[in-house]
């Protein structure tokens, strides 16, 4: 048996955080099937613009094979633009495809409908969605639905992440959604004791374009004893006076050293949601400043980012049960 897991599309690092977990869950659930990373769409990832991007852009996922295809992430709504014609095609050979950590948050109520009905026609294997919204919404749909969690929760026992150097003592800032807060503390760094002086753009221009101004910022290195250490996750050569902005800007080109900076950190505060949910993963707090749609993935498994100032606090039983039981429905689904 082959299978073929989804393992391309980020448009940030964050991205690679479920995928690669995923992956790895799929190897420890199917042991004896050659169980391969897939190309995504094309489309997805890079977003060509003009007919001749598209036009010269080599799909080489048309040209991959398998018993299962497992796709992932918030792409639900991309199924009839960048996933209808790879579905057909496969449908059409006899194989079978897969929602895994899955998400529809946002879709438009036509959008939905229209999807349901492609999903009868050409219907996937089974859903596992990564928050409760998007099982709701296509569980009638497709009869094979479970109310799973986002993978991301799951790297801290699918990847192998390396703990940097106890004298190292600092706390994650991420935003991309805003400018980074100018931190205060009063007393001890914890992640309850800072004060943030948030600032949503400069001069009411919108973020896309005042994010280029960020070095006008106050140049934060440290808190104290603790080093404030910027996670850029859009990894990028086109932007770097963006992205080395401010002291201690980290960028890599490998997810595995991103994962070490959250499993070594004493907090995460961010606007980005794969930051928060892998933070939690490690046994470590964190705080959320967003609205989107896409933390339903925290409401999944009961962490509440609309109270307590956005803090959400790890709970690792809940991860291991949740994990457990939706491991258990994949099993039993092919």
């Amino acid at each position: 048996m082959k299978i073929l897991v989804e393992n391309s599309t980020w448009n940030n690092i964050g991205d690679g955080f479920y995928q690669s977990a995923l992956f790895v869950l799929i190897k420890q659930l199917y042991p004896d099937a050659t169980v391969l990373m897939e190309e995504g769409p094309i489309y997805r990832a890079f977003r060509p613009k003009s007919e001749k991007q598209k036009q010269n852009a080599l799909h080489l996922m048309n040209y991959q094979s398998a018993d299962l295809h497992i796709f992932s992430g918030p792409m639900i709504r991309q199924i009839l633009t960048n996933y209808k014609q790879k579905i057909i095609d496969l449908k059409n050979a006899g194989e079978q495809y897969a929602l895994i950590s899955a998400s529809s948050a946002g879709i438009s109520d036509e959008l939905r409908k229209e999807t349901g009905e492609f999903f009868q026609k050409y219907p996937p294997l089974f859903l596992s969605s990564r928050d409760e919204e998007t099982y709701n919404k296509f569980k009638d749909y497709i009869k094979n639905s479970y109310n799973g969690i986002c993978t991301a929760f799951l790297v801290n026992k699918m990847l192998p992440v390396d703990q940097l150097d106890e004298d190292f003592k600092f706390f994650i800032s991420s935003f991309y959604r805003e400018l980074e807060p100018v931190y205060k503390v009063n007393g001890d760094v914890k992640i309850t004791n800072l004060e943030l002086d948030r600032k949503k753009n400069f001069f009411g221009i919108n973020h896309r374009f005042s994010r280029h101004l960020n070095r006008l910022r106050p140049q934060q290195d440290a808190l104290n004893e603790h080093k404030i250490v910027r996670v850029q996750q859009e990894v990028s050569t086109k932007f770097n006076h963006i992205t080395f902005a401010m002291p201690n800007s980290f960028v890599s080109f490998n997810l595995l050293s991103y994962l070490a900076l959250y499993k070594s950190a004493a907090f995460t505060i961010s606007d980005r949601v794969h930051s928060c949910a892998v933070s939690l993963a490690f046994g470590k707090p964190a705080r959320l400043f967003t609205n989107s749609p896409r933390a339903g993935i925290f409401n999944r498994l009961g962490f509440d980012h609309r109270k307590n100032n956005g803090i959400m606090y790890p709970n690792m039983d809940i991860i291991d049960v949740e994990m457990e039981k939706m491991s258990s429905f994949i099993k039993s689904a092919f």
